[in-house]
């Protein structure tokens, strides 16, 4: 991905890196003015460490739960052997965000969101965030995220890899696990269609319902997920007299079936979502961003 004349500053190696629960992200731009990414399974403060120090830079902004280790690990190797460290700037977490997906969203072409949009960061939670020209403010969010859809589904189907879980609910009916209006009302009888969730899970248990297999639950299991982190975002949106929601995060990297929840829970609520390409680097694309403007 191509950045702007701007992005190297005094020659310098820049590298914005956004440490999470469960994964790093790194967003790095080298001296022909390309800002790539690199995603790392292992977010173990060493493991980062060592993938930074082999790039080679000069300074980067840092940001998320294992920052503070990140930076105190590299203040310990300064000068230790002739290991060559980076300036590190610890960057708060959502003002990274928000100032990482303005950048995406620039590069996406998507340049119609008015004033103001919200920002649903999808990682082992979610947080949502007000942007608008001055200010990121989190103004919600929900424990609901990535986490639940790990923690679930190793539960219930003894699965431990993430994105086998994400392609395992494409294969999946949500109407094998969950109650439909259309269920216990008759059609007009409460306004809605009939297509709506009434419970999540709450279908299978009926008389009439076979026992839903492992692509079923996980199908539900994202559902709950989606619909939830939806509403949630309706209602701020009515709150904040807003209309567009750009959702990113880790949760949604190759998950097709959660950004076809999200999107439809949209279109059913009224309101407009986007899910963000590369939305899983905002946070380290923001502390790149910060750590330019800073060093």
């Amino acid at each position: 991905m191509t950045d702007s004349g701007e992005d190297l500053k005094n020659g310098r190696l820049v590298a914005g890196i956004d440490i999470g629960s469960s994964l790093a992200k790194i967003a790095v731009c080298g001296p022909d003015g390309n800002l790539s990414f690199i995603l790392l399974d292992n977010c173990e403060c060493q493991s980062v460490v060592n993938t930074v120090l082999d790039l080679n830079v000069d300074c980067c902004g840092v940001t998320g739960s294992g920052a503070i280790d990140f930076k105190q690990a590299m203040r310990s190797l300064g000068g230790r052997d002739g290991i060559r460290t980076p300036a590190v700037l610890c960057v708060n977490e959502f003002v990274s965000w928000g100032v990482g997906a303005k950048k995406l969203l620039l590069n996406s072409g998507c340049k119609d969101l008015g004033a103001a949009y919200l920002l649903g960061s999808v990682g082992t939670g979610t947080s949502i965030m007000l942007i608008n020209s001055f200010t990121i403010t989190r103004v919600g969010g929900t424990a609901l995220g990535g986490g639940t859809i790990l923690g679930l589904g190793k539960l219930l189907t003894r699965r431990r890899d993430f994105q086998e879980m994400c392609a395992l609910a494409v294969k999946g009916r949500r109407s094998k696990v969950d109650l439909l209006l259309k269920d216990i009302y008759a059609p007009g009888q409460v306004g809605i269609s009939g297509k709506a969730t009434a419970s999540n899970f709450g279908g299978w248990v009926r008389k009439d319902k076979e026992l839903p297999g492992e692509a079923d639950i996980m199908a539900g299991i994202m559902g709950m997920v989606g619909e939830n982190i939806s509403l949630i975002a309706s209602n701020l949106l009515s709150l904040h007299r807003l209309n567009t929601v750009v959702y990113a995060g880790s949760t949604l990297r190759n998950n097709p079936f959660l950004s076809s929840v999200l999107l439809s829970s949209a279109k059913i609520l009224g309101h407009r979502a986007i899910i963000l390409e590369h939305g899983e680097f905002s946070g380290a694309a923001g502390a790149y961003q910060l750590a330019l403007h800073d060093f």
